[in-house]
């Protein structure tokens, strides 16, 4: 358009209208974000640092989020846990269920981290943020925000997201919510929240996911849910004070794919309509005081869920659930035979959950089979969680789970046979054979990369809790394998805080997890970290030749000590120094001793030691 075109004024000006109202709509979303700065009594991570009055422009400010054309606030995300896609709900795909891409983040949202440790923002949730007209979503989960929810948050009209969980927020929920006609995802779990559950649930049609867990919520599930809960898929009320029935009515909720009612108080019978729910994957409706004595429903409990069957009293029941096909049929008949009814001459190895056993099922067919110490267990509700984190848990280095079986006077569990033993073995063998350094590297990476795995990528994320030398197979070309992970409980609430079930092995446990109870990854780490000293050197985790030490001393004090004294050559078993990579030793020296620092928080993660160790290129390494 050329300078002295008529139309060329009019359009400027139209221009600056526009520029002026998307000016003062920032300006107004800024001061609503600056009275929830001001609200915070703490931030230790610094997360609103960055919020300056005198920027003109709040859109670059760190959790902020604005549409580029309007430059209106549409997302606020200040989640300490936001770095980490297993712990976000907004991991959500738009339009897909999450359980169909095997991302359970919503289920067990970050059960497993210790929230205590958490550097988290602090202070209330103030009324303002209501002024963010445009706002999708606000995601502030994992903090010590606490007060009541206020109502205003019903206002924000196009409000998709509201996860609010894990803080400590107290009071009722705001029935100002059924205003939120957008909401798609309700998360306020893991709050201290009381009252009843609001019955406006179901006028949210686009909602999908309703997540209440682990409040102090009382009273019954409100019959209205399950009216008109067409795109509901997954529904989380476990861990409160619930009373009454479980409605009738939830079996018309077609798309629910997960239903978690446990840690309730509630009875009567479970209805035979929750039979309708053909696309529910997960089903949890233990510890409350719930009569299942409907056939339909039973059935459907065993068929429809990655579970093991479990036999009723007397029912004499005995059947092989199968995970990954071998080729062969399993049947607790072939199996028990081809143990010799559990011969201890077909025995190769026992640990803290039972006994290992080598089968020939057909010849050339050959599995382990762990026979579960039945009194091991508080009942079928923990074995069955365990089974179902086995059923998704796929990693090549890890032991893939074939089959199992559970009923009240027996259960086990059918592996992948690995005939190359385990790393206790091999470490006591090795200076019968010529060990090569690249042989030691490719064993401790292919172990780490399987705790990576379990600690980053497995959702909900898993803890070993029992890492040492005879949980680790190999196969005959020395390829490693992690085993008994899945007899580990899942990260739970249980364990974010002490537990009394203290596992693992003496020697390879971390400091705090020994005397503290406190479950962390970062226990997983020492003790691998205690794996990879052993692994390098000719000493055992408490080698009888550091008696002279005193008590207490054992490989880390060691290797510390003679790293300290520059006498990091002794260190390494014989001959392995003498191949040359002298650099490449001393930095797996420098890796084991980080892994096994006295502060949970000083030791790097499972991810950062596999990532240093993929650095360290062998000149030989072995596939």
């Amino acid at each position: 358009m050329p300078p002295d075109h008529p139309l060329r004024s009019s359009y400027s000006a139209v221009v600056l209208v526009v520029l002026l109202c998307c000016w003062l709509a920032s300006g107004d979303d800024k001061h609503a974000l600056l009275e929830f700065k001001s609200a915070l009594t703490r931030d230790p991570l610094g997360l609103t640092s960055s919020w300056d009055p005198k920027d003109p422009d709040p859109c670059s400010w760190h959790g902020v989020t604005c549409d580029s054309l309007s430059r209106r606030v549409t997302a606020l995300q200040l989640s300490s846990r936001a770095d980490d896609t297993a712990c976000s709900l907004l991991s959500l795909p738009p339009s897909s269920t999450t359980a169909a891409n095997g991302n359970f983040s919503l289920l067990f949202p970050c059960l497993g981290v210790n929230l205590d440790a958490l550097p988290k923002l602090q202070g209330k949730l103030s009324p303002k943020l209501a002024q963010l007209s445009q706002l999708t979503t606000l995601s502030l989960s994992f903090n010590d925000l606490s007060g009541e929810l206020p109502p205003e948050i019903g206002q924000l009209q196009s409000l998709e997201v509201l996860d609010l969980g894990f803080n400590v927020f107290h009071g009722s929920i705001p029935f100002a919510l059924q205003n939120s006609s957008s909401l798609r995802v309700i998360n306020l779990s893991g709050n201290q929240l009381n009252g009843t559950i609001p019955a406006f649930f179901h006028q949210l049609r686009a909602v999908r996911v309703v997540a209440l867990s682990f409040n102090l919520l009382s009273g019954s599930i409100p019959v209205e849910i399950g009216d008109n809960c067409g795109s509901l898929e997954h529904l989380l009320l476990n861990g409160n004070s619930l009373t009454g029935s479980i409605p009738l009515n939830l079996g018309s909720c077609r798309e629910l794919r997960s239903l978690l009612l446990s840690s309730n108080l509630l009875q009567d019978d479970v209805p035979s309509t929750l039979g309708n729910l053909t696309n529910l994957e997960v089903l949890d409706l233990s510890r409350n005081f719930l009569i299942l004595i409907t056939l339909a429903i039973v059935f459907f409990c065993l068929r429809k869920f990655s579970f093991c069957s479990t036999s009723g009293h007397g029912s004499g029941v005995k059947e092989v659930i199968t995970f990954n096909d071998i080729g062969v049929q399993l049947t607790y008949e072939n199996v028990v035979k081809a143990t010799g009814g559990f011969n201890i001459q077909y025995c190769i190895g026992s640990g803290g959950f039972g006994a290992t056993y080598k089968a020939e099922i057909v010849p050339g067919v050959m599995v382990a089979v762990k026979r579960l110490s039945v009194g091991r267990f508080q009942g079928f509700e923990q074995l069955s969680a365990e089974i179902r984190t086995l059923g998704r848990v796929q990693h090549p280095n890890l032991v893939k789970l074939i089959g199992c079986h559970v009923s009240e006077s027996e259960m086990f569990l059918i592996y992948n046979y690995l005939p190359g033993g385990n790393l206790e073995k091999f470490i006591q063998e090795r200076s019968r054979r010529a060990v090569e350094w690249s042989m030691l590297h490719k064993i401790a990476l292919d172990i780490a990369r399987a705790l990576a795995y379990l600690h980053d990528e497995c959702v909900p994320r898993v803890l070993h809790r029992d890492i040492k030398p005879s949980n680790i197979l190999l196969d005959n070309k020395f390829n490693a394998y992690l085993s008994d992970f899945g007899l580990a409980r899942l990260l739970g609430t249980s364990e974010t805080h002490a537990t009394t079930d203290v596992a693992g092995t003496f020697g390879y446990v971390a400091p705090e997890y020994a005397m503290t109870c406190r479950v962390s990854d970062k226990a997983d780490v020492y003790s691998y970290g205690v794996v990879l000293l052993e692994l390098m050197s000719d000493k055992k985790a408490l080698d009888p030749s550091f008696s002279s030490f005193g008590n207490g001393f054992n490989i880390v004090g060691w290797a510390c000590m003679l790293l300290r004294q520059g006498r990091a050559s002794e260190f390494f078993m014989a001959g392995l120094w003498d191949s040359g990579a002298h650099d490449d030793l001393i930095e797996i020296l420098h890796l084991g001793i980080m892994c096994t620092g006295e502060t949970f928080s000083s030791r790097p993660s499972m991810r950062q030691v596999a990532q240093r160790l993929k650095r360290i290129q062998p000149s030989i390494i072995l596939t």
